[in-house]
């Protein structure tokens, strides 16, 4: 997308975090998308689709008498979440490669969504303003993104926050922000869009949830070259493949509950 700051990259561990990000947070996105008023009938349009999970989400909510377009920078991503929507037998969704500044329509949409796309953008405000003229007035407009300091463990488990300290302090130095989630009722109403209404949910488990264990291995194997280069990597985790099972050591050890960072949306109906 033109502008994007998204340097995560698609290389198969990027892949990998993706799918197992999706796995991870589409109960809760379905949940939000449900709040927003996704409903049978609506025209979908999803901003920044990765490997397509919340395109697939929102087709399943508008049926068959629906549609969802999904559109993402990565030709390999638009492919790959093509793949996924033919083997789940979802006709009614389409994905297109293309930028944010670039997307062209034939008619408006019901609702435009994306998650955990606006903070890779240099103005996200404005990207929401551009996006709300694709709705129709009374449509919606609902995008997700996360606070990743709010990750935790309780007990406290001495790991796994060193882990969340030095994720967050990657992405900062990536000049992203970590709290992202946290700023959505602002980004809202610099757009326009008024006082958006809010929802969070956040993935929640032990050390028997090994979806919670592995992403936390990848987001950390993603982020650890910027944590060398900055000097505060964790010695503890240099072989990254020798961390889901010294987190789930000391998870267990603790008998510790791990939330992983909340994931907070926000939507607003475009008015006139």
């Amino acid at each position: 997308m033109s502008g994007s700051t998204y340097i995560l990259g698609h290389a198969d561990a990027e892949v990998r975090r993706l799918l197992l990000q999706g796995r991870l947070y589409n109960d809760y996105t379905e949940h939000a998308l449900r709040l927003a008023g996704l409903r049978p009938g609506m025209r979908v349009l999803d901003i920044g689709s990765g490997p397509g999970d919340v395109s697939l989400v929102a087709a399943r909510l508008v049926g068959p008498t629906g549609s969802v377009l999904g559109v993402d920078a990565a030709a390999e991503m638009v492919e790959l979440a093509g793949a996924r929507a033919a083997e789940q037998g979802l006709r009614t969704v389409a994905f297109t490669q293309g930028a944010i500044d670039a997307i062209t329509l034939d008619e408006p949409v019901d609702a435009v969504i994306g998650r955990l796309i606006l903070m890779h953008l240099p103005d996200p405000a404005a990207t929401l303003r551009h996006l709300s003229s694709f709705v129709r007035p009374g449509g919606v407009i609902a995008f997700s993104e996360n606070d990743i300091a709010a990750g935790r463990s309780v007990p406290e488990i001495p790991l796994f926050g060193q882990v969340i300290s030095g994720i967050v302090r990657a992405f900062e130095a990536m000049g992203l922000s970590a709290r992202f989630g946290t700023t959505l009722h602002k980004v809202f109403a610099e757009a326009g869009l008024g006082s958006p209404r809010l929802t969070v949910g956040a993935p929640i488990g032990t050390a028997a949830d090994t979806d919670i264990l592995a992403y936390a291995a990848e987001v950390w194997r993603l982020v650890s070259p910027v944590a060398q280069q900055g000097g505060f990597a964790i010695d503890e985790v240099a072989d990254i493949d020798n961390f889901v099972p010294r987190f789930r050591e000391e998870a267990a050890a603790a008998n510790a509950l791990i939330t992983m960072p909340p994931l907070i949306t926000a939507w607003a109906e475009v008015r006139p």
